[in-house]
């Protein structure tokens, strides 16, 4: 099959239609590098001609020596059956040349109509390219067409020679080279191979054919023989000068598209700028390089790689010398990259293995490094440190960066790249390090990064080792770094967020605070601020929070800091949340992205689609939610945060309890992310019981109200009081409500929000309403959800519905006027009458309809599931999955596991830590399977729950029906029913049905 060459083809083809119709001679010639496909477009071209009847004859030249003169005109001749055309002539050597060359063109002229082919012409010898050349004018108005091919990477006179049409063949498309390596080998290579292999080789088939079959073998990255071969050949055609520049352009690597200029290249070939043109000249003819505009570089990538092989590493480490100190000599100028400046010292150190090369490739490469952090080159720069830290061995270096400050600029590397627990590793590393050479200030940097980097934007709360670490760093640290030792009891106090020491965490925060004023130092000063808004994160500090955060943007801009500038608007974007300031909140979210982007950071991106999706939900912008959540999904993979993957689980959890979706809930998730949740989420599992119809989840929420309700109002305490809350208005306990009003009636005013914005319950005053309605008070009840439809309203137009729905089913709703259009719902035999804002539609009797009727005619009050299928009751109790003893039996399994992977770490066994948790993740995902979010054995398809499930979908159904024949209708019904347990009808506006 021939790939890419359609255009030339339909050339040839335009040729041979002209010969058919004009009878004069035609010479056409096909010029390209070897394996570029020359001969097979001849061959097909030929079979096509051959097929339309025309006679062909097919000639190729030979490359080794002793071929008789004429030799392809003899072939072709032979194969014409008039050999004897070419018998020479007694006359003298010019006339006799002429009768030959007239012979040849009768013998010709007698055999036409025909089509000639002399492959590969730049191996002809110069008395068959004279006989090519003077045909034309020979053969006159002769039917016949003569195709040559020769490679113009060749030297000789091809170039020169006159030809009725010259086509030259470049390399195909990326696409086309795909296709041709397919056709091949067999091989099929994917868009990305494709674009490799197109780079590499500049588009050549047979180049590209013979590298993917070499990544066959064991050599997948070695040059193949056959390229390598053709290449030498075209090298060693070259004089010494010309080579010895190709060489230097081989070290520059001037394989790529912009190439290397002349004045690099000459200082390094040791060669007068104004004499590197001339030298490459025979390059360029022979196609071996390419100038243009005072640059060159290589046709394609596999130039320069032979000639590297070609190159004795006694030159080659001269000529990096060369570069190197070229390079370094134009850096100071500002005209040169540091990258290259340390890939030549690194291919330095490598030829020689001196140790002063060696620790000049070490320093070189930090300065790298920080060029890639500042160009947001997170992988590059961790690629330049790892190479820095091999090249430096396990000692020190003379003249070379530290070791210690490498593993720690490494770690800060890692943590940008998106590889948290590499991070980790390697400051634990460098803590090792500084532990062993007594160097204090190392390792409170090192216990710094080991908690979440310099900035602290995300410290691991669930890792006791880096507390102890924090604790002996600031235990040795000396009294007079006091800055230092500020940023470590900051850190310190954000990691002991999950203790019992909440005394000692405000006072290490409160005495960071003091410190960092004291020293007028911006950047710590943002550390401690941000410990401090950590140990006062609870509702009773929002304004106080939000205060300390836009001093923590501040001091961040004094100091050009943007991770901890990200830090501070973090905690703004969480306070301006919780007190309801949403218009406030959004412009926050922008301001965040725009400082964040160029960055380039997933770690530090991620929080953007998680806001954006808590906003959509708000604004009941379902499409939008559900974008920013498949962002939110792919960053957080890419950012390897835990804490991101726990708060899209969150934010999932929010919008489907907000939606009456309990089927959507992902408990295993969260259980197999973080194990010891099911102990504490009490609250939450109540609720989710009690959506569920499922008995005990008042008891939960008095469990958690006896142990935490009075304790410690931390970041989760008011979301837990507004879940509880929602439990005590579905079950209707009056008591229970009495309890929450209590706790709640302080926080008036602002907003439930779950994690760091993840998702937000709506105001404390929509809930407080709520619950003073359940328990008879309809002046308080008056007065919080008036306030809660004004934020609410401001919070999105999803809350606002919800609220004036709420206020209506509370029995206290506000100056809301009744719809005046007449609306029906009325069944008559197995048909519907659905009436509505003056449009009629009928539907055919089902389950679903009876069920929409049922709570149409009780606006704004739950419905349970099992009343609508007309079931008895939640049935018989569900058989558990797993008694409690297997329960046990997984978590003592689990916790040998976690054993067994600490001591395989520390044992430098990775094969044994990756089977543990291997066994580990296995473990853990068939106990969540089995258990709750409170830890007890789940149940199996409990009547409750195949109830809820079989009844919303039948509404669902019964909705889109309705949708399909009366779409006003539709709408009102998809914005007004919620189904789950218990199932709602709660329209913006009341509605008066006829049902």
């Amino acid at each position: 099959m021939l790939v890419g060459r359609d255009a030339e083809l339909r050339e040839l083809e335009a040729v041979a239609a002209e010969l058919g119709r004009s009878g004069c001679a035609r010479t056409v010639l096909l010029a390209g590098e070897a394996g570029i496909g020359k001969t097979t477009l001849a061959a097909e071209f030929v079979a096509r001609m051959r097929a339309t009847g025309l006679r062909t004859a097919w000639a190729a030249c030979r490359a080794e020596g002793g071929t008789p003169p004429y030799w392809p005109w003899a072939q072709l001749l032979s194969r014409l059956g008039r050999g004897g055309a070419l018998t020479p002539s007694d006359a003298d050597p010019e006339q006799a040349r002429f009768l030959l060359f007239d012979s040849v063109s009768s013998a010709l002229r007698e055999a036409g109509p025909v089509l000639l082919v002399i492959d590969d012409l730049h191996w002809a010898d110069p008395d068959s390219v004279r006989l090519l050349a003077a045909l034309p004018a020979h053969l006159g108005d002769a039917p016949v067409l003569v195709l040559g091919t020769y490679r113009d990477s060749e030297p000789g006179g091809m170039a020169t020679m006159a030809a009725e049409r010259r086509i030259v063949l470049s390399g195909l498309t990326s696409a086309e080279l795909g296709a041709a390596v397919r056709e091949s080998t067999g091989e099929t290579v994917d868009e990305h191979a494709a674009r490799a292999l197109h780079d590499r080789t500049g588009g050549n088939p047979f180049f590209a054919a013979e590298i993917v079959r070499m990544g066959r073998s064991d050599a997948a990255d070695a040059l193949p023989g056959g390229v390598r071969a053709v290449l030498e050949r075209r090298l060693a055609a070259l004089d010494p000068r010309s080579l010895a520049v190709l060489r230097a352009a081989a070290v520059l690597d001037a394989g790529t598209s912009a190439g290397t200029d002349a004045v690099l290249l000459g200082a390094v070939a040791q060669v007068a700028v104004a004499e590197v043109a001339e030298a490459l000249a025979p390059a360029v003819t022979a196609r071996l390089a390419v100038a243009h505009e005072g640059r060159h570089r290589f046709p394609h990538a596999l130039v320069g790689e032979t000639l590297r092989e070609l190159t004795p590493a006694a030159t080659a480490l001269d000529l990096h010398r060369r570069a190197a100190y070229t390079l370094a000599t134009r850096l100071e100028a500002g005209i040169s990259d540091v990258a290259e400046l340390a890939h030549h010292r690194n291919r330095v150190a490598d030829l020689s293995g001196e140790p002063g090369d060696r620790a000049a490739a070490v320093a070189v490469a930090v300065r790298a490094a920080t060029a890639a952090t500042s160009a947001a080159a997170h992988d590059d720069a961790v690629r330049t440190l790892e190479t820095a830290l091999d090249r430096l061995g396990a000692e020190d270096l003379p003249g070379a960066p530290d070791r210690g400050v490498l593993l720690c600029r490494l770690g800060d590397a890692l943590l940008a790249a998106g590889d948290p627990a590499r991070s980790r590793a390697v400051f634990r590393a460098a803590a090792v390090h500084a532990r062993r050479a007594g160097r204090p200030e190392l390792l409170a940097t090192a216990a710094l990064g080991a908690t979440g980097g310099a900035a602290g934007f995300e410290v691991d709360l669930v890792d006791p080792d880096g507390c102890v670490l924090l604790e002996e760093a600031l235990a040795t640290l000396p009294p007079e770094r006091e800055g230092l030792r500020a940023e470590v009891s900051a850190r310190l106090s954000v990691a002991l967020a999950f203790t019992d020491g909440e005394p000692r965490r405000a006072a290490l925060a409160g005495e960071a605070v003091a410190i960092a004023r004291r020293l007028g130092d911006p950047r710590v000063l943002a550390s401690a601020l941000a410990a401090h808004c950590d140990a006062i994160a609870g509702p009773a500090h929002v304004a106080e929070r939000r205060t300390a955060a836009d001093e923590i943007v501040a001091c961040a801009r004094r100091s050009r800091d943007r991770t901890v500038e990200l830090l501070g608007r973090r905690l703004r974007t969480l306070a301006l949340a919780e007190a309801g300031r949403w218009a406030e909140v959004d412009r926050e979210i922008e301001e965040y992205a725009r400082v964040a982007e160029p960055l380039r950071q997933a770690g530090l991106s991620w929080c953007v689609p998680l806001w954006r999706g808590t906003r959509a939900l708000a604004a009941g912008d379902e499409p939008a939610r559900l974008r920013y959540d498949a962002e939110l999904e792919a960053q957080a993979a890419r950012s390897g945060s835990g804490n991101a993957q726990i708060l899209l689980l969150t934010q999932r959890f929010v919008a489907a309890l907000l939606r009456g979706r309990t089927d959507e809930v992902d408990l295993a998730g969260f259980l197999a992310l973080a194990p010891d949740l099911g102990a504490s989420g009490y609250v939450t599992h109540g609720l989710l019981r009690t959506l569920r119809g499922e008995p005990g989840g008042a008891d939960l929420v008095r469990h958690w109200l006896d142990e935490r309700g009075g304790g410690t109002q931390d970041s989760e305490w008011l979301p837990e009081v507004v879940q509880a809350a929602q439990v005590a208005i579905l079950l209707a306990d009056v008591d229970l409500a009495a309890r929450v009003s209590a706790l709640l009636t302080p926080f008036a005013g602002l907003f439930a929000v779950e994690g760091m914005v993840a998702g937000t319950w709506g105001s404390v005053d929509g809930f407080l309403g709520r619950l003073a309605a359940l328990r008879g008070d309809r002046g308080a009840a008056r007065a919080h959800l008036a306030a809660a439809a004004a934020a609410d309203a401001r919070a999105g137009a999803f809350f606002a519905d919800r609220t004036r729905a709420r206020a209506t089913a509370s029995g206290a709703p506000g100056p809301v006027a009744d719809r005046a259009d007449p609306a029906e719902f009325r069944r008559d035999g197995e048909v519907w009458t659905l009436v509505f804002a003056g449009r009629t539609a009928r539907l055919r009797d089902s389950k679903g309809l009876r069920d929409l009727a049922v709570l149409l005619g009780r606006p704004g009050r739950e419905v349970s599931a099992a009343e609508l299928a007309g079931a008895p009751g939640p049935g018989a109790s569900a058989l558990p999955l797993a008694d409690r003893t297997a329960v046990a039996a997984y978590r003592v399994r689990l916790r040998d596991l976690s054993d067994e992977a600490d001591e395989a770490a520390a044992g430098h066994d990775p094969e044994r830590a990756a089977r543990a948790a291997a066994e580990r993740d296995a473990l853990l995902a068939e106990l969540a399977a089995v258990t709750g979010l409170d830890g007890r054995p789940r149940t199996a398809g409990s009547d409750a729950e195949r109830i809820r499930k079989a009844v919303g979908n039948r509404i669902r159904s019964a909705v889109d029906r309705v949708a399909a024949a009366h779409p006003e209708l539709g709408r009102h019904l998809r914005a007004a029913v919620r189904t789950g347990t218990f199932c709602r009808y709660a329209p913006e506006h009341p509605v008066r049905w006829r049902l």
